[in-house]
């Protein structure tokens, strides 16, 4: 006996009804089976993944240079990407032949800068809060470490060494991935396009091309910022008379390239190399530091990075803990680049234009 209104099992409902929900427990399976291979996949590619971004942000450098150069000369642009990328060669070439010595010893001086500015600092605070046991059993050195390792920054001498091998790899495949990529960048992303359904090709398209020149004016606006940091540092720390000016003012500018983390990464080295002289000189370092600072964000970013894209600065920040939490150095410094690049699509999503304006308001 059945009830009211429902199938025998043998009846031919329920024969029909039972294989549609083992074909769709099916379908949910093979679903969550394949989102956990990809993000399987993605994790264990995720050096791949970052260089690959890494080559299409050089890929977008050298193609604007390129084309302007093109356009200025009326010469074939794939002419001008060899003159652009061959003149970046000879430059870095010329500049480690000249600078590289130098800079060499610089940077081992810094270390030891460092160290010695950590015992000094140490000291004197502890002395100028009358030698109370906070800092006295506080190792900074140990904390520095810890606090580097954890981002990925490698410490101990064959670390570094095989970290300088890994880099100098890592810079020769970014290299060649972006001339490659700049020297026709039209084939590639077709063949992007060819991968969604024939009816989003052209969305993806429009997404493809809108998604490379934001990065292109995101990459313009944060180089000619990071110059600009790092020439006034170094103005500054020659006129208080900082060792090592020139390579604390390089690691400041490079560190610009993470907005609104970069400046307190870029300030510990600083105080540190100066705090080892005196902590009078530190604290005079520290306030130069907040002047450069308070000059690139209030009016360096507003004239140049509003202009080239508009990022929430609580979602950047947040952005750049969890990649360089997850994915180290690499992650850390791509992590801008990466949410900028993901605001094109999630303003298509949310149909808003680059004002944060909905479409139709």
């Amino acid at each position: 006996m059945t009830m009211a209104g429902e199938p025998a099992k043998n009846s031919p409902k329920a024969a029909f009804h039972e294989p549609a929900v083992m074909k769709r427990a099916a379908r949910a399976t093979v679903a969550v089976i394949a989102v956990i291979a990809l993000a399987s996949v993605l994790w264990y590619a995720q050096t791949a993944i970052f260089l690959t971004f890494a080559g299409i942000l050089l890929a977008i450098v050298l193609y604007g240079a390129s084309r302007w150069l093109s356009e200025m000369t009326g010469l074939p642009r794939l002419l001008m990407l060899a003159v652009v990328a061959l003149a970046g060669l000879a430059g870095l070439a010329l500049a480690g032949w000249t600078a590289g010595p130098t800079l060499g010893t610089q940077v081992a001086l810094l270390a030891q800068s460092i160290a010695a500015g950590v015992t000094t600092l140490t000291s004197q605070l502890s002395t100028l809060i009358d030698r109370t046991a906070i800092l006295e059993n506080i190792d900074l050195v140990q904390v520095l470490g810890n606090f580097m390792s954890q981002w990925g920054i490698a410490t101990g001498a064959t670390t570094v060494a095989m970290s300088v091998f890994g880099l100098f790899s890592a810079g020769l495949i970014v290299l060649f991935f972006g001339i490659y990529l700049a020297a026709d960048p039209h084939t590639y992303v077709n063949l992007v396009a060819r991968l969604a359904p024939e009816d989003k090709r052209e969305t993806l398209l429009e997404l493809l091309y809108e998604t490379g020149d934001l990065l292109r004016r995101w990459l313009i606006g944060q180089s000619i910022t990071m110059s600009a940091i790092g020439v006034f540092t170094y103005l500054g720390l020659l006129i208080l008379g900082v060792p090592i000016a020139f390579v604390l003012a390089l690691f400041a500018g490079l560190a610009c390239f993470l907005p609104y983390l970069g400046p307190i990464i870029g300030a510990i080295p600083i105080i540190l190399v100066a705090g080892g002289e005196s902590l009078n000189l530190a604290l005079w370092a520290l306030g130069l530091y907040c002047c450069v600072q308070f000059l690139e964000s209030y009016l360096l970013t507003p004239l140049i990075q509003a202009r080239a894209v508009s990022m929430p600065p609580a979602a950047v920040i947040l952005n750049q803990l969890v990649f360089g939490a997850v994915f180290g150095l690499l992650g850390l410094a791509l992590a801008t680049p990466l949410a900028a690049a993901a605001t094109v699509p999630l303003r298509h999503v949310f149909g808003q234009d680059e004002d944060g304006k909905t479409d139709g308001a």
